[in-house]
């Protein structure tokens, strides 16, 4: 488990290298909002770099803040769900199990400054993933396509189906068909098969990996 554990860790990662978000820093004192997420001419601000630019006008909330917000404790939860679309849910099975021992771990704060607890976040993935892979039926099967069974090289086309459901879940549907969506299939196509290189991996392990990986991404790594 120990073994599985880390890569689980290593395959996060280089899932999340698709996906990540930036964090830029646009904001300056102006009273209104109204221009956040209008696709609007750049416009300079005193004190910022070229390394910090974004794409819209300065909005308010003090100068050098930065723009985005991460999910809390509930927020976790909620996405959690609905990236496993309520296949798993934290009322029951392992992801309940988890969630009563972790709860208070979880991220506090939303400002991304200063929140903590994300790796709370990826042992509750690990338990809510869990629980589609359990009974004689599994929803692995029968939700995504991934049979116990057979070989991780044959399950390859469901195991990167599954990864780009489950990240569709949390991107709106970006994950398959965004600007990135050839990027984001190689990743975890390159996940799948790092998987299979292990002779000793089965397909419950990589449908595991790869759950683990895109939903520990699509719930702590986007803003609000």
């Amino acid at each position: 488990m120990k073994r599985i554990s880390n890569q689980i860790i290593a395959a996060g990662a280089v899932c999340l290298a698709a996906f990540v978000v930036g964090c830029s820093y646009h904001e300056k004192e102006i009273p209104s909002h109204g221009q956040v997420g209008v696709a609007v001419e750049p416009t300079p601000i005193s004190n910022n770099t070229v390394a910090q630019a974004g794409p819209t006008t300065a909005v308010s909330g003090g100068a050098n803040q930065n723009g985005v917000l991460v999910a809390t404790g509930s927020g976790v939860v909620a996405r959690l769900e609905n990236g496993l679309e309520k296949n798993a849910v934290s009322t029951a099975g392992n992801f309940k199990k988890s969630l009563k021992l972790v709860n208070t771990n979880l991220p506090s704060k939303a400002n991304i400054q200063n929140a903590s607890g994300f790796d709370q976040v990826q042992l509750l993935a690990y338990a809510a993933c869990s629980d589609l892979t359990t009974g004689n039926n599994p929803l692995m099967k029968t939700v995504y396509g991934v049979i116990p069974s057979a070989t991780i090289a044959s399950n390859q086309p469901a195991l990167i189906a599954a990864g780009l459901r489950m990240l569709d879940q949390h991107t709106a549907g970006l994950a398959s068909q965004g600007p990135d969506s050839a990027a984001v299939t190689t990743v975890l196509t390159n996940l799948v098969q790092a998987q299979a290189a292990v002779g000793t991996n089965t397909s419950k392990m990589a449908f595991m990996t790869v759950c683990i990986a895109v939903n520990t991404a699509g719930t702590s790594m986007l803003g609000l």
